[in-house]
């Protein structure tokens, strides 16, 4: 469209509304225009209704000044200088707005970047992509004030050994975003109880702690509804487990997107020579993260945090129910199919602890939300609406056969 043509509209559209008395939705349709458009130009002082602000030289920013785009850049140069761990596009701009009394947004830092080819264009996000399969997002959001997830990255090799080199990584899901990686000896349930030990001396206790099914996490036991000793471990100290989905990594979705930044910026960017040099250097990342997560998220102090030193009276062996301090165990799940499909015999089920359970065969390929209430000794099954509220499918009673009760 003209520049002629357009200021022609406003006058046009002002005329139509002020001395006519057409309706906004009239005067659109007569001047083929966005209705949006039409309210904006009535609106719109008279001396601006001749103004045309189009045609802007390309790359000249309109809110931004040249000089804040070369301080970006140098604050970009600094941070690499100081072989910073984290020098992207949400470091540099919490940085700038840290030191400066105007804030710049990431949006222009990340074009910023991208025009002195400091950065690569990042992919974009596919946003709900599992709302067909019912994900208990909602569910998931409203479980504990504070949330944890967890899982092991490796194993890892030194060039020119063979000896496997493993870490447990620990990402707070809310309401801080803390993430603290510890090398262990292997993927042994000892190793995931020491660690956590240390981890929760400085760091607070979460209410709910989301794993997978690693045998070392409690629930991949060799015998039918028998639970391990780290799932013990943290309904002693009054921690409900998650377990998610089998074979569905993205659903601890936080801490794997943590893995992958310390395989991108710890693993893959320095060189070792041995496991002392790991340790002393996993200190420092784990000090940056830190630093970065309070720059980046603004974490909130949280209100009467709980630690491990709080728990020095604790059994963490027990193993009876009306001493636990936490009796419910959660599980995400999605009904697979059992049958051939539209058969007679076709029918949804789900495993809970090597005990398989019937569903209804509208549910396969769904997810499902469980609870197990060690207390009550049920099982109660079920899917989130579109409303974000708990529909029950099913409740059976459910006994742990190594949990005295």
């Amino acid at each position: 469209m003209e520049k002629l043509l357009l200021i022609k509209k406003r006058i046009k559209a002002r005329e139509l509304h002020k001395e006519k008395g057409w309706s906004v939705r009239k005067i659109s349709r007569y001047l083929v225009a966005r209705r949006d458009s039409i309210n904006k130009w009535i609106k719109t002082d008279e001396k601006e209704v001749t103004q045309d602000h189009r045609g802007w030289k390309k790359g000249k920013p309109r809110k931004y000044t040249e000089q804040q785009k070369e301080e970006i850049k140098n604050i970009r140069i600094e941070l690499e200088k100081e072989e910073s761990f984290f020098i992207g596009a949400k470091a540099v701009p919490a940085n700038y707005n840290n030191s400066h009394t105007t804030n710049v947004s990431k949006r222009f830092v990340d074009r910023t970047l991208r025009e002195y080819k400091m950065v690569k264009s990042p992919q974009k996000k596919r946003k709900e992509v599992s709302k067909y399969l019912q994900y208990p997002q909602r569910t998931l959001n409203k479980l504990g004030k504070i949330m944890m997830s967890m899982d092991f990255i490796g194993p890892k090799y030194l060039k020119g050994s063979s000896d496997k080199i493993n870490f447990l990584s620990c990402k707070y899901i809310r309401p801080k975003k803390e993430g603290i990686v510890k090398r262990v000896e292997g993927q042994t349930t000892d190793e995931v109880i020491k660690i956590l030990k240390e981890v929760w001396q400085t760091n607070t206790i979460p209410n709910v702690l989301k794993v997978d099914n690693d045998s070392a996490f409690g629930t991949n036991s060799v015998h039918k509804r028998c639970v391990g000793r780290l799932t013990l471990f943290l309904l002693n100290l009054g921690i409900k487990p998650l377990y998610i989905a089998p074979r569905s990594p993205w659903n601890n979705g936080e801490v794997e997107g943590f893995n992958g930044v310390f395989t991108r910026k710890f693993w893959n960017k320095l060189k070792f020579t041995d496991e002392d040099e790991i340790d002393i250097k996993i200190k420092d990342f784990n000090v940056a993260y830190e630093k970065y997560t309070d720059l980046i998220n603004n974490n909130p102090e949280i209100e009467k945090p709980k630690f491990i030193n709080d728990c020095k009276d604790t059994d963490f062996e027990n193993k009876k129910v009306k001493n636990f301090k936490e009796t419910k165990i959660y599980f995400l799940r999605i009904a697979r199919r059992k049958g051939e499909k539209a058969g007679e015999n076709d029918y949804g089920f789900i495993d809970i602890l090597k005990q398989e359970i019937k569903l209804p065969k509208d549910l396969i390929n769904l997810f499902v939300f469980c609870v197990l209430d060690l207390k009550s000794k049920n099982l109660t099954i079920n899917i989130e609406n579109d409303d974000g509220k708990l529909n029950n499918v099913k409740k059976i009673n459910f006994v742990i056969k190594n949990i005295r009760y």
